[in-house]
């Protein structure tokens, strides 16, 4: 029968279209396995969410530990509200337990013993409310104390008494503008170069240095000392003399404040996410100006034959795995019961190539409509509608999730980012209590002048949600703001959070006009910075991001002097802990408890591995640099006999290894 089968075959004339047939088919099968996304796994996390109950926002995790900075301010002085805020942020997040005392309410003679403290901090700008506290201050700091000037002081005649101490020769009394701020090159990460400032007024006092002072970051007319510490016999002070202060610049602050004592190690998250907004969604119908111009494509055709595989390329090139938050409509309808979104090939189909990155894809909204119920009024900034009541947007977030389920099945959403970062007080309470599903809200960083975005801190909220900013967006991040929030945020919790629209092309206030090879381009360019000044950082989703976030808001750590060498104590150590650490005096040898990596001059990245990391004085530096292109090594470590081992490594051989 096999034979006879096989004769009539070889004499059947049309054999060889059935055999195009047959090709084509099996196209058409694995065209329709991609568009369904049915051999898509789920994605692999390297780090996973905490326990609901062992996740522990920052401010429960270092109460009732005894304060080791002495923060002393003067309310009543011009400045010193918003100074203070911005300080007591930053300690907190180093998990420094501070103790304040407010000179405007307290009699300086009532200052406690300095000899309780590691550090004093100074936050106010004339230092004669000190009075003679201002002699004593010093007297400790002679014996091996630390202090600090956290704002630009003012000349009066107690700065020019204590002056030559903390490094001042000479001072004006007027102020000069400070256009920007440059870091020494192994001061900070990202340092060497000019960062600008927004809106610079004269912020700085004029003056000149002695022969004590060490300068780390100067303005941009490279005359103007910014940071600088001073060594006063056994002790160190440290002054600043930028005069901003906010979000924007905390890492400045944090990167100073480390400078103080033999050593200083503070928590960190070490963490860069990359997030898609509105994607997967619907795809707009007909052309847009700009791509049509540049490409002769409709839009549908620009995001899966251009713009996809842009980013495919920069994920491979930089190891990045993006975070995509869906939509499932355009519809601004907050009233009637949703409705389910019909066509899913485009959901299917991106989202299931977004899996097999294995990046990570979470909820943006039923539809583009913030949650917020009647008692929020958009003005002239937004022309959303509110939802009539709780009820409403829990049935709009169940329908999201019950699509996302449907389309994707191997999708694990747990991030939710607001659209537009807006999010009603009202409405987040409903996410932390109505839609379980929700473990992190990604929103954002900064205010804008509406005052309608859901500002957030890098946290754990009491409700066991993770708080999980982004930093920065767009492909412009070398303007001015932007860059400078990246260096900061970089040195103050080792973190970088980006996100950007499929969108983009189709507004001109997102850089439509200038067309997406200009926007990816911006996007390289600071990609390429990112990842030399912080070639370390881990690559990771949302989901990843926050389980950093949940280890360094829990996480404290008490550094103690001994034996030439430091030991870190870690409280509420999970599985796995990241800091800064400097080494003001001295050079760290063998490490227990812990891997060391040098990022630059004096600071490292400890991960640390167990509860107690031991780190010995006396180690000789040096480096040794591996070098890979995506995860294959390039060069293999060499150390010298009595070397530290200390690794530097790079993703691409342009950037370290010549």
């Amino acid at each position: 029968m096999i034979r006879s089968a096989w004769r009539i075959w070889k004499r059947f004339r049309w054999k060889n279209l059935v055999r195009v047939w047959a090709v084509f088919m099996a196209i058409a099968l694995v065209l329709l396995a991609q568009t369904l996304g049915i051999h898509y796994g789920a994605t692999k996390f390297t780090l996973k969410y905490m326990a609901r109950n062992e996740a522990i926002p920052a401010q429960n995790a270092i109460m009732g530990q005894r304060a080791t900075n002495l923060m002393l301010v003067d309310s009543s002085q011009d400045g010193v509200d918003e100074a203070e805020a911005m300080m007591k942020q930053v300690l907190l997040d180093m998990k420094v337990p501070t103790a304040t005392v407010d000179l405007a309410k307290t009699d300086p003679d009532d200052i406690p013993s300095l000899n309780r403290y590691r550090t004093v901090l100074i936050v106010m700008p004339e230092l004669d409310s000190l009075g003679d506290e201002l002699v004593s201050i010093m007297r400790w700091v002679e014996g091996g104390g630390n202090m600090m000037l956290a704002m630009t002081p003012e000349k009066t005649g107690y700065l020019d008494a204590i002056g030559p101490q903390i490094g001042i020769e000479s001072s004006a009394y007027d102020y000069v503008m400070t256009k920007g701020i440059k870091p020494a090159r192994d001061f900070m990460l990202g340092g060497g170069h000019t960062y600008m400032f927004s809106g610079p007024f004269k912020s700085s006092l004029s003056l000149n240095l002695n022969e004590k002072a060490t300068v780390e970051a100067v303005s941009v007319n490279g005359h103007t000392p910014l940071i600088w510490s001073a060594d006063v016999r056994s002790g160190r002070t440290v002054t600043c003399n930028i005069g901003i202060y906010g979000k924007v610049v905390r890492g400045f602050y944090a990167s100073a404040f480390s400078l103080l004592g033999s050593a200083t190690a503070y928590p960190v998250i070490n963490s860069a996410a990359f997030y898609l907004d509105d994607f997967p969604s619907p795809v707009p119908s007909g052309d847009a100006t700009y791509i049509k111009r540049d490409y002769g494509m409709s839009i549908a055709d620009f995001y899966s034959k251009v713009w996809w595989p842009d980013l495919t390329k920069l994920a491979e090139r930089y190891g990045i795995r993006f975070t995509g938050v869906m939509i499932e409509n355009y519809g601004d309808d907050t009233k009637d019961a949703p409705v389910r979104q019909k066509d899913e090939s485009h959901f299917s189909y991106f989202g299931g190539l977004l899996l097999k990155q294995n990046g990570e894809i979470g909820y943006h909204g039923y539809n583009h409509q913030p949650l917020c119920l009647p008692d929020t009024d958009y003005g002239d900034a937004y022309a959303y509608n509110q939802w009539p009541n709780a009820d409403a947007i829990t049935a709009a977030m169940d329908e999201l999730i019950a699509f996302q389920k449907a389309v994707l099945p191997y999708a694990e959403g747990s991030v939710y980012v607001p659209p537009s970062n807006i999010l009603s007080a009202a409405g987040r309470e409903i996410l932390g209590t109505c839609v379980p599903g929700i473990r992190t809200i990604a929103s954002t960083y900064f205010e804008d002048s509406s005052g309608l975005p859901y500002v957030q801190e890098f946290d754990v909220a009491p409700d066991g949600i993770v708080e999980q900013p982004r930093i920065v967006s767009g492909g412009m991040v070398g303007d001015s703001y932007m860059r400078l929030a990246a260096v900061s945020e970089l040195n103050m919790h080792y973190v970088s959070t980006h996100f950007m629209h499929p969108d983009d092309l189709l507004d001109e206030d997102r850089g439509a006009a200038e067309g997406w090879e200009v926007y990816k381009g911006g996007l390289v360019d600071y990609l390429n910075w990112l990842e030399k000044a912080a070639p370390h950082l881990r690559r990771q989703t949302g989901t990843e991001c926050s389980g950093a976030v949940e280890r360094f808001a829990a996480l404290t750590v008490t550094t103690t002097d001994a034996n030439d060498a430091w030991e870190l104590t870690l409280g509420n150590f999970h599985d796995e802990a990241w800091l800064l650490f400097r080494a003001n005096d001295g050079v760290p040898g063998t490490v227990t408890g812990g891997q060391l990596t040098l990022l630059t001059g004096n600071l490292y990245l400890l991960k640390a591995e167990q509860p107690t990391a031991d780190l010995a004085a006396g180690g000789v530096r040096c480096e040794s640099v591996l070098c890979w292109r995506g995860h294959t090594h390039m060069s293999t470590a060499v150390f010298q006999p009595g070397c530290t081992a200390i690794y530097r490594l790079c993703r691409s051989t342009s950037l370290c290894c010549g």
